[in-house]
Formats: C-alpha cells, sequence, structure tokens
C-alpha cells in the first residue's frame, strides 16, 4: 500500500511538473493571437462536451450536437445567441453556460494576460531585485551603474504595478459579482411580479440572480428565460440593477477601474507606494500596452462621454419612433422610458432585450445595427500625437502602399462582407421560400449581432410566412433567428463568432 501511494504521488507530481512546462512553453513561444485562440477553442470544446453530457430538463427534448456547439460558443464569446430553447436546460446545464461566459468574459481574459505578463517579468528579470556589487574605475563606469539601478527600479516598480493591478481588477471582478448577485436575489424576493415569473417557469431564484448577474457583468447575454428579459419589462429596478452591471462589465470598465485606483489613493486603505500609483494613474502608456483598459485620464473621459451620448441618442430615437406602437405596449411612461434605455445599453455589447426587436421602426434596428458594429472602445474625440519625422514617412510610403491591397482584404468591414455572402450561400433556399423572416435586412443584423458579440436577434415568426405555406403547420419558438438556420449556415455563424471574438486583438496585447 504505501508503495501504491508513493507511486501515485510521483505519477501526480510528474503530471503538475509537465502541465506547468507545457504551459510555459505555449506562453512564451507562441504567438499571443494563437494563445487566445486557443484557449477559447479548448474552453469551447469542454463545454460543448459537458452540455451534452448532461440531461435537459424536458424529458422529450433531444439536443442536436450542432445547437449545442453553437450554443457553447455563443457563451464562450460572450455573443449570447441561442438556438434553442433557454428553459429546456436543465440548472446544471445553465451553470455550465455561467461558467463559459466567465471564462470567456473581457475582464477574466484581461486577468489572465496579466498574470501571464507578471510570471513573464519575472522569469526574464529574476535577479533584478538582487543587490551585486561593482568596482568602479572611471566616470563612464558610474553612469553604467546608475542607468542600470534606474533600469532596475524601473522594472520593479512595473512588475509590482501589474501585481496590484490584477488585485485590483481580481477584487472589482468579485465584489460586483457577489453584491449584485445578491441584489437581485433580494429584489425578486421582495417584488412578487418577479418572483411569480420564475415560480411559473420553475426557475431556481438562487440560480437565476447569479446567472444573469454573470450574464449581465459579462455581456454575455444568456438568460435562462426562453423571453430573455421581455418577462421582466415591467420591473424597472431589475432592469436598472441590470444596467449598471453591464457597463461595469465592459462599456465602462476603463472608467471604473480608474476611479477604483483613485479612490484607493485618497483612502490609503493598501500597501501600494504612492509612485506605483503615480505609474498607474498618469503614466498609463508605460501600463497600457500590458493592460489595455487603463487609459490616459482625458482619453477615459472621452471614452465615458461617448458612451453617455449614443446611449442618449438611442434612447431618444427609440422613444420617438415607438412610444405609441406595441414595442412599448401595456408599459407606463417610466416604464417606456427604462426599457429603452436598457435597449440603448445592450445594443452596445450584451444583447439582453427586454423588447421584441422585430417590432422594432427601421431606422432603430439601423442604429442598433450600427452601434453593434463599432467597437465598445470606440470614442468620438481623441487626442494623437504626431511623433512621426517627415523623412520617416516618406522612407515608409512605398511600404504601405505594397501592403495596401493586403490591407484591404485583411480589413474587418471586408471579411465580414464576404461572410455575410457565405451565409446568404448556404440559406439561399429559406431566402427564397421564406423572403420575409430569411429577409436580407435580418440576414445582416443577425451576422452583425454575432459579429459584435451583442446577442441581439429579430427572430421568426409564423405570421410572416407566405399565405401557402402559412396553412401548413408552424410554431413560434422563442429563440434567435439563427435557430432556424440550416447547420451550414449555424457553423458559419460559429467562426463568425469566435472571428469578432477576437477582432480587437493586437500584437501587443498580453
Amino acid at each position: 500500500m504505501p508503495i501504491q501511494l508513493h507511486v501515485f504521488v510521483s505519477s501526480a507530481k510528474h503530471a503538475i511538473h509537465s502541465s506547468v512546462f507545457i504551459f510555459q512553453f505555449i506562453a512564451f513561444h507562441f504567438s499571443p493571437l494563437l494563445i487566445h485562440f486557443s484557449y477559447f477553442v479548448i474552453i469551447d470544446v469542454l463545454g460543448f462536451v459537458s452540455l451534452i453530457s448532461l440531461k435537459p430538463s424536458n424529458p422529450n427534448y433531444s439536443p442536436r450536437h450542432v445547437d449545442m456547439f453553437f450554443l457553447s460558443t455563443s457563451a464562450v464569446t460572450v455573443t449570447g445567441l441561442a438556438p434553442i430553447k433557454m428553459e429546456d436546460l436543465s440548472s446544471y446545464q445553465i451553470v455550465v453556460l455561467t461558467i463559459l461566459m466567465f471564462l470567456g468574459s473581457e475582464m477574466f481574459v484581461s486577468l489572465l494576460g496579466l498574470l501571464h505578463e507578471w510570471i513573464k517579468e519575472n522569469k526574464h528579470d529574476p535577479e533584478d531585485s538582487r543587490v551585486r556589487s561593482v568596482t568602479i574605475h572611471d566616470e563612464s563606469q558610474v553612469e553604467e551603474a546608475i542607468l542600470a539601478t534606474q533600469s532596475t527600479n524601473s522594472n520593479g516598480l512595473e512588475k509590482n504595478c501589474l501585481k496590484y493591478l490584477g488585485l485590483v481588477l481580481l477584487s472589482y471582478m468579485v465584489m460586483i459579482l457577489l453584491v449584485g448577485s445578491l441584489l437581485v436575489f433580494l429584489y425578486i424576493a421582495h417584488v412578487s411580479s418577479a418572483r411569480d415569473v420564475l415560480s411559473r417557469k420553475t426557475i431556481n431564484t438562487m440560480l437565476f440572480s447569479i446567472s444573469i448577474t454573470v450574464s449581465s457583468f459579462t455581456n454575455g447575454g444568456l438568460i435562462p428565460t426562453n423571453e430573455s428579459m421581455a418577462v421582466f419589462a415591467s420591473n424597472q429596478g431589475l432592469l436598472l440593477l441590470l444596467t449598471g452591471q453591464i457597463l461595469a462589465g465592459n462599456m465602462l470598465l476603463p472608467v471604473f477601474l480608474r476611479l477604483v485606483i483613485w479612490a484607493l489613493r485618497v483612502l490609503r486603505i493598501t500597501r501600494a507606494k504612492p509612485e506605483e500609483f503615480e505609474l498607474m494613474m498618469n503614466n498609463t502608456k508605460a501600463m497600457g500596452f500590458k493592460f489595455n483598459h487603463l487609459r490616459p485620464k482625458l482619453q477615459t473621459g472621452f471614452l465615458a462621454g461617448t458612451v453617455a451620448a449614443l446611449i442618449a441618442v438611442t434612447v431618444i430615437l427609440l422613444c420617438c419612433l415607438n412610444w405609441d406602437s406595441a414595442v412599448f405596449a401595456g408599459l407606463t411612461s417610466s416604464q417606456k422610458l427604462t426599457n429603452a434605455l436598457f435597449m440603448a445599453v445592450n445594443a452596445r455589447q450584451a444583447g439582453e432585450n427586454s423588447v421584441d426587436c422585430a417590432l422594432i421602426s427601421p431606422a432603430a434596428l439601423v442604429l442598433f445595427l450600427t452601434m453593434m458594429y463599432i467597437p465598445v472602445s470606440t470614442i468620438l474625440l481623441s487626442v494623437q500625437h504626431n511623433e512621426e519625422k517627415d523623412g520617416e514617412d516618406h522612407k515608409d510610403e512605398p511600404l504601405k502602399r505594397s501592403l495596401s491591397l493586403n490591407s484591404m482584404l485583411s480589413s474587418q468591414l471586408t471579411c465580414s462582407a464576404a461572410l455575410i455572402m457565405l451565409v446568404c450561400v448556404t440559406e439561399r433556399r429559406s431566402l427564397s421560400r421564406d423572403p420575409l423572416n430569411f429577409s436580407t435586412f435580418n440576414m445582416i443584423f443577425e451576422m452583425i449581432s454575432a459579429y459584435g458579440n451583442v446577442g441581439l436577434s429579430t427572430g421568426y415568426s409564423c405570421s410572416r410566412l407566405p399565405h401557402i405555406e402559412n396553412e401548413s403547420i408552424c410554431q413560434d419558438e422563442p429563440y434567435s433567428f439563427s435557430g432556424w438556420w440550416s447547420d451550414q449556415g449555424k457553423v458559419v455563424l460559429v467562426l463568425v463568432m469566435f472571428y469578432g471574438r477576437l477582432k480587437g486583438f493586437k500584437k501587443n496585447r498580453s
């Protein structure tokens, strides 16, 4: 028995050391883009296997593999498109989707990037903190020693800032998730209309509170109800709670992160040194290449102004064009404003809908399309410093001309147009047989929603079928429009979701 235990312990140590070696080899020898793509694919495959292995809550429902893989990809890429009815899934499958949204969120991936950068700094400079004696012979050696000491101190300061920034981000993420889940749970427990919805659908209140908080904070968009947030359209408090979580999780993350660091600096409740705060607050250029959510003060203000302006324009347009329409039917004036605000925020990234997108006016849908396409980090104003010399500009001009064709072919707009044409080919039969549901605009809307990792969808309605086919059996299903696509079209959409998740990737991103 002791021999077997010794063999087991030795095998476990060997497996751990091998895993660490493989991780370090991949992390330090492969390109960051390949690392990110491999991470998402591995998590996606594991999530798909987990979803297939677990039984759904509906015994009459037999999930198709392509739908489960589509759903897993939608969760990992925080897109939010659902090709099936969410209420057919079991509680364990909802837990799996919640974990996938958390692991694939921008904030968690950024936290892993900070950890990777900190490990790399410690590996490359293991002797920076050691004090070594040198013999000085002349003044040049004195200057070299001073420069070397300053470089060592600078590297040590950056490493401390990376470590502290990671702890701040982790604490921020845990605090929002815990407090957000608790507030949602308390709201549902004290508001009978919200509690009755979950009771009628036999959804566990605690599971719903955690899942919807993770979905909102990570901008995942997958909610345990079939109708997303439309069943809670009259619950203004719940919609406002989720709106704050959505903004704090992605769009205004640089703003909130800077406010948290500033508050910690003023309150002095941490062990961070003043020079570390100075580097993080006023020298974001040195930290920005390692954490792209930390922006300069002026740029952070422009970002907040851009988010507020786009939300205001969307709310005004929604209210002006849909105030007395079926979009806000049965809602009071304050509830209409709350739902308009909720939809305006979700059109940028999260994709949780409290109204039927198919009923929204075409002009507002075009605005939604634009909002989904532009990146979350877009700012209306920016300050750029031209540090390039004229000689260097003329020197690089031939190279820019030679690479212009490659830039055009690899541009996001070109790739998006090519993928839209491809999916129109895969769905050509539905386009000709059902032109109202499978209209060109609905196809583009669904593709841009997947590309922007948003998750809004116009859905499918049997009432839009031609009269001849309307007589046949057709049942409206409460899931995304892409759930009616062919398997080939769903595979293309999976590629679009991956492409959209990595569209903002840069080579200098850790």
